[in-house]
C-alpha cells in the first residue's frame, strides 16, 4: 500500500503515544487519518545503532508478513512504511485478552481464534508469539484478531521436518491462553493435544527475543 501520511504530518497533527519502547523496541502511536486511526511502530526512537540495524530490518520484517496475511480477518489492514523505521497499520479496536474481562470471553471465541491461527499457517506462515496473551485481542464485535509479527518466520523459508512443530508451537499458544481463562470449556481433545504439544516445545530453542528488553533508552 502507499503511504498516506508522513512523519511531517504526526508532528503536525500531534500523534498519540501510547506505549514507549525499551531499547530495542519500537514505540507505539495512534494517528488520525482518511477517516481511520493508525497504528504506528516506531524505532526512530532507538539508539542510533539500533535504529539503523535491528529497527529497519524489524519494521520491514513484520511488513513483508502483514502483506502476506492481507484479506484474512483479524490480520491488521492498509499495511505500509511510513519511513525505514516506522510501520504503519489500521487500528483494530477491541483489548487484549490480559485486559478483557474472562467472563466475556466464550469457548467460541477460542474456537475462532484456533481457526485463525490455522488459516495464517495455510499462507504458510507461523506467529510463534501467541502465548503472549497482549498480542490477541478480543475486537469490539466479539472477534480475534493477532498482533506483533516481529518474531514470526516464513514456513517456506524454513526445512519441511520443521514445519509441524512450528505449528504446534502456535496451536499450543492458542490452547494455553484457553486454558488459563476458561479451562472448563475444554474438550479432552484439545487438553491432549496441548500435553502432547508441550512436551514438543521443549524442543523449541527460540524463547522471546534475541535482544533483551529490560533496559531502558539512555
Amino acid at each position: 500500500m502507499t503511504k498516506t501520511f508522513t512523519r511531517k504530518d504526526l508532528k503536525e497533527n500531534n500523534a498519540e503515544t501510547f506505549h514507549k519502547g525499551r531499547w530495542a523496541n519500537a514505540d507505539l502511536l495512534q494517528y488520525r487519518d482518511g477517516g481511520k486511526t493508525w497504528v504506528i511502530k516506531d524505532f526512530s526512537p532507538c539508539l542510533l545503532p539500533v535504529r539503523y540495524t535491528y529497527g529497519k530490518f524489524m519494521a520491514r520484517r513484520e511488513l513483508q508478513f502483514l502483506q502476506r496475511l492481507q484479506g484474512i480477518k483479524g490480520i491488521p489492514e492498509n499495511p505500509f512504511l511510513m519511513d525505514s523505521f516506522a510501520l504503519c497499520y489500521v487500528y483494530i479496536p477491541g483489548k487484549n485478552l490480559k485486559e478483557a474481562k474472562k467472563q466475556f470471553i466464550s469457548p467460541e471465541y477460542f474456537l475462532a481464534l484456533e481457526q485463525l491461527v490455522r488459516e495464517i499457517h495455510k499462507h504458510n506462515v507461523v506467529h510463534l508469539d501467541i502465548r503472549y496473551m497482549r498480542n490477541i485481542l478480543i475486537t469490539t464485535a466479539g472477534n480475534p484478531a493477532l498482533l506483533d509479527f516481529q518474531s514470526s518466520f516464513f514456513l517456506d523459508k524454513i526445512p519441511r521436518f520443521l514445519h509441524q512443530l512450528l505449528k504446534d508451537v502456535d496451536i499450543s499458544g492458542v490452547y494455553k491462553c484457553w486454558q488459563k481463562i476458561n479451562p472448563e470449556s475444554m474438550d479432552t481433545q484439545r487438553l491432549e493435544l496441548l500435553a502432547a504439544i508441550e512436551k514438543k516445545r521443549s524442543l523449541w530453542i527460540f524463547k522471546g527475543y534475541p535482544l533483551g528488553t529490560r533496559l531502558s533508552r539512555r
